[in-house]
């Protein structure tokens, strides 16, 4: 292989990893026990969708999507960038709900990251709405710069307490712009998490039986 055709070919794989790989921000608790991961691609228009991606020992997850006014509905390619597989939920109506099986255990609270990646010229970012959640913050990056627009990744984090064995995360088109999805990307962990349980549980029993004596001579 000559050095040209070796550069070419380090460019394609390049361009192909950052036309499908948009997990951008990853927990440093992912894979950890009582943790679940759900990432969708859309490559294909089926509906309800179940992850392309998933690790949820808990259950199932799927994503329903309802296409709004004047959506195009699911498309292999925008014609804007190298993203591919993507749904155009139109204006008032698109929506995305992601119902996710998750942990059963009545445990403080649980955390979701959820990173959305869409297209933003004309069309806008979808509003994000947790039910029972509290907003924690976020951060917004530039997957691919297309002058006047481009595909963007939106990281917002959130909390629910307590825990629930379910979570619903609701994406609604712009009512007037509409919203352009490309990816979804779903992280939960619920607190406290099995080891620190123990740690608790050890806390417990060591208290008791520094009291147990005590008792005893009273």
């Amino acid at each position: 292989m000559t050095k040209l055709m070796a550069f070419v070919v380090s460019i394609s794989l390049f361009m192909s990893i950052g036309a499908d790989a948009h997990d951008l921000i990853q927990p440093d608790w992912r894979g950890q026990e009582g943790t679940t991961y759900q990432e969708w691609r859309f490559d294909t228009d089926a509906n309800p969708a179940v992850p392309d991606v998933i690790n949820n020992d808990y259950g199932d997850a799927s994503a329903s999507i309802t296409v709004g006014f004047m959506g195009s509905g699911w498309l292999y390619e925008l014609g804007f960038g190298s993203q591919t597989g993507h749904w155009d939920l139109g204006g008032n109506g698109g929506q995305i709900i992601i119902d996710i099986d998750n942990r059963p255990l009545e445990l403080e609270y649980k955390e979701i990251w959820l990173q959305v990646t869409y297209y933003m010229d004309i069309s806008q970012p979808p509003s994000v709405e947790v039910p029972n959640a509290a907003f924690l913050g976020g951060e917004t990056l530039l997957v691919e710069d297309l002058g006047m627009g481009g595909w963007f990744l939106d990281l917002s984090k959130w909390r629910i307490e307590p825990n629930p064995d379910h979570e619903q995360i609701i994406l609604t088109s712009d009512a007037n712009w509409g919203s352009m999805i490309d990816q979804i990307v779903v992280d939960t962990i619920c607190i406290p998490e099995p080891a620190s349980i123990g740690l608790l549980v050890l806390g417990a029993l060591t208290v008791l039986r520094k009291r147990q004596p005590r008792e005893n001579i009273l």
